[in-house]
């Protein structure tokens, strides 16, 4: 089926957030109770699963919402000038313009959200924020009822696993773009049904034939 919307996650898909996000995060070890991460362990560390992650650095599970929580709000601080990846707007307006739905759905916030959309030229036909780390594919699902899209007429495009289990539990397309928080081989060893390695091949993945 012809695809008719492509949903796209913020962090490390659209925004680059990700030297911002570990300071941050090393910034409030101490304050969680965990270990910050060394500079030497930050490439391995794109490449195993959020979980492993976590027992790494001895972050308590049950303080995660709460991490994260203070995280986006730190984040909030330098919004301002995190940019898009180069060649995500006008890939972006490039897919509208061939007619397909270009939503957003994310764990992050709104406030994050509307300070990055004011300061680059990206729009969007819908936007979802403030999802669950670990429920995706419930807000996934909600927002192709509203916008009347079946989900194998949709993609989710992501930059982590959980992005392509979001779309797998509902029989979305699940596309993994290889420039933010997850290392490629790992994302490649899900298998999701796209990965796109480059911006400049995102718009020919998912809108080949218009």
């Amino acid at each position: 089926m012809q695809l008719r919307a492509a949903i796209f996650d913020f962090d490390g898909t659209l925004a680059d957030t990700f030297v911002e996000v570990v300071s941050i995060l090393n910034e409030l070890s101490s304050e969680f109770g965990y270990r910050a991460a060394a500079p030497h362990e930050i490439e391995e560390l794109r490449g195993v699963s959020p979980r492993e992650v976590a027992k790494r650095l001895g972050v308590s599970w049950h303080k995660l919402p709460a991490i994260v929580t203070r995280a986006r709000a730190e984040l909030a601080k330098h919004m301002t000038q995190i940019r898009p990846f180069a060649g995500i707007p006008a890939a972006l307006a490039e897919l509208r313009a061939r007619g397909l739905l270009v939503g957003l759905l994310t764990s992050n916030n709104r406030r994050n959200v509307d300070l990055f959309v004011s300061e680059h030229p990206i729009a969007f036909d819908f936007v979802s924020t403030g999802s669950g780390l670990w429920s995706k594919h419930r807000r996934l699902a909600r927002l192709l009822r509203q916008h009347d899209v079946a989900p194998e007429a949709a993609a989710y495009v992501g930059d982590e696993v959980r992005d392509i289990e979001a779309a797998r539990a509902l029989g979305a397309r699940a596309v993994a773009v290889c420039w933010g928080y997850t290392n490629p081989e790992l994302l490649a060893a899900q298998h999701p049904d796209v990965l796109v390695r480059q911006v400049a091949d995102l718009v020919a993945a998912l809108a080949p034939d218009r």
